[in-house]
Parts: structure tokens; C-alpha cells; sequence
């Protein structure tokens, strides 16, 4: 089946729908869809109406082979509305990719990531953009990791618009990482979503999700993380931690763990705090002399930074400490 018929027979997202629980999904206009798809590949399998956008829509596809035993650093930039790049990392290669953003304005951009990576690799993807104010934006990934890879997400958003990063992960392998980390900073009327599914597909996996969100005036972020360990892998870890700072009355968050466990030999754990400041250490910097609003700058940025801290050195991490 192709993409153009299966996204059609999905329909278009809808709240009841639980990839789009927290979505404003009255925000998405129904696109013109070209009369035939130029891919030829079976997405009959596919339920998530922003993984299919770009196929559905004809995007030209971009594919980037690192070869084995490789180390290369590169970046990538959609330059239309609708974008597909193909990834395949060597065995034992190693690279780095930064996402840049398209700032040219369109009524919705949608890109699709297929992300191959082989055993012994490692990737680090990542993306720390200005905030600009395109109205709708979806990034969709799918990542695929043989034995003994690791693969380090790491993002900051900080746009002011709608925007939607969702992701489909399969640990294929024994010894597979991942490992994402994202930061929202948000203001205004800022809606920002997240909707990840970690399959452990092998035993001795490890899967990390680690989110912090510093959110003001009518800011709205939400996170949905499912992580699903199969029936024959043992010794499978995973964590997903959330953290929230809420600046004002105004902003919220929603958060929705889900784990589906078929195997008793694991460590499986999920946590979410939302908050104020610390009222104790705000009061232990003004005491000292230092101002209000110099002490509230001082604990969102070292909240922040703490969040990219465990990232190995390397592009990644230089790139999102500077952002901050």
C-alpha cells in the first residue's frame, strides 16, 4: 500500500487517536495530496499520520551512507515543505548529523528521518535551533539499531509555533543504546509535543528518555513516551525521567508514561516532577546579595544544562551547551 492510500485511510489525526492525545490536531489543515506517490515502498504497517506526510506528498529523498569503520560530522537542511533523508551508519562507524531548520514560512513543514544504524556504531543526532515562528512543524524518526550501537538524541526547542517530534525506535541487537535528551524552552503561545516508542527488541538493551521544560506565559509541552520490552529479553534497562519548571500561572504540561513489560529480568522506571524555582535556593542567592532576577537566570540555566551534562564530548554537546 502506498503512502498517499494509507494516509488517506487513516484520516486525518484525530485527540481520540492516542499517537495525538495532547495535539491540537484542529490546528492541522487537510493537504492536497498529488494524484499519484512516486515511492514505491509498503507502508501499509504505518499509523502515524506525520510519518507519512512527507512520502505522501512527494518528497524528494536524500539518502547518506557513512561507510564502515567511517568518522564523519555532517548537517542537513530540508529546503522545502516536505523532506525524507535516509540514513545508514556503517558497522563501527562513527557520526555526527545536526538538523538545521528550513526558516523559509509555509503553512505546515513535515520531514521523515529513516535512520539505519549498524552494529558497533555510533551517532550522535541533534538539533539546537534559533526560535523562529513557522506555524506547524513535524519531525518524525525512525531509528533502527543493531547489536552494540548507540545512538545520542539531543535537541533544545525553543520555537514560539506548533511543533511535533515523534519517533520509533527498534534495539535489534544485544548491547543496543539510546539515549535522548530534549530541553523545551517556551513562551507565548508556544505549543510543543513529543510522542516516542522504544521497542527492546533484544535482550541487554538500554534505553534512556530524560526531558526538562522551562515553560512561561501560555507555553504548553507535552511528552508521551511508550517503551515496550519483548518476551524473550532479559537484562533490558530502561529510564524515563520529566522534569517541568513553570514560571507563571499561565503555562502547563501533560505527561504519559507508558511501559509494556512481557519479561520479568528487567529495570524498567519512569518519574515526572512539575514545579516552581526552589524557593530554598532562590532565598540562599538573594540572601547573599545577588538579585532576584539574576538568582531565577542562574537555576533555569544550570536546570538546563544539567540535562546535556552526561553527553559525551563532542559536536553535540558543544553545540547545546552553547545554545543555552
Amino acid at each position: 500500500m502506498d503512502a498517499i492510500t494509507r494516509i488517506k485511510q487513516l484520516g486525518m489525526p484525530r485527540r481520540n487517536n492516542e499517537l495525538w492525545t495532547f495535539f491540537p490536531v484542529n490546528k492541522i489543515q487537510a493537504p492536497e495530496f498529488p494524484s499519484e506517490c512516486t515511492c514505491d515502498e509498503d507502508f501499509a504497517s504505518e499509523d502515524d499520520f506525520a510519518a507519512l506526510l512527507p512520502i505522501a506528498c512527494n518528497a524528494r529523498q536524500l539518502v547518506k551512507t557513512i561507510a564502515d569503520d567511517e568518522n564523519e560530522m555532517a548537517m542537513l537542511k530540508c529546503n522545502n515543505d516536505f523532506g525524507r533523508t535516509v540514513l545508514n551508519i556503517g558497522k563501527n562507524a562513527k557520526a555526527s548529523i545536526e538538523i538545521l531548520d528550513n526558516k523559509v514560512m509555509h503553512e505546515i513543514c513535515a520531514e521523515r528521518f529513516d535512520i539505519n544504524v549498524a552494529e558497533g556504531a555510533e551517532l550522535e543526532i541533534f538539533f539546537a535551533n534559533p526560535a523562529n515562528d513557522l506555524p506547524l512543524t513535524f519531525r518524525h524518526f525512525d531509528i533502527k539499531q543493531a547489536a552494540n550501537s548507540t545512538v545520542h538524541f539531543a535537541n533544545v526547542l525553543q520555537d514560539s509555533g506548533i511543533g511535533r517530534i515523534s519517533a520509533r525506535v527498534e534495539l535489534n541487537g544485544e548491547g543496543a543504546n539510546f539515549d535522548y535528551r530534549s530541553l523545551n524552552i517556551l513562551k507565548g503561545n508556544a505549543s510543543k509535543h513529543q510522542r516516542l516508542t522504544i521497542l527492546h527488541n533484544a535482550p541487554s538493551t538500554v534505553s534512556t528518555q530524560f526531558v526538562r521544560n522551562i515553560l512561561d506565559e501560555n507555553a504548553y509541552a507535552s511528552y508521551d513516551g511508550q517503551v515496550v520490552v519483548g518476551n524473550n529479553c532479559s537484562q533490558v534497562n530502561s529510564s524515563q525521567l520529566v522534569n517541568t519548571i513553570l514560571l507563571s500561572d499561565g503555562p502547563s504540561v501533560s505527561v504519559k508514561p507508558v511501559l509494556k513489560i512481557y519479561h520479568d529480568d528487567v529495570e524498567c522506571t519512569h518519574g515526572n516532577t512539575v514545579g516552581e524555582l526552589d524557593k530554598d535556593q532562590m532565598f540562599y542567592l538573594t540572601s547573599r546579595g545577588i538579585p532576584a532576577d539574576k538568582a531565577r537566570e542562574m537555576l533555569t540555566k544550570a536546570f538546563a544544562k544539567e540535562l546535556f551534562l552526561e553527553l559525551p564530548d563532542g559536536a553535540a554537546k558543544k553545540r547545546l551547551m552553547q545554545a543555552l
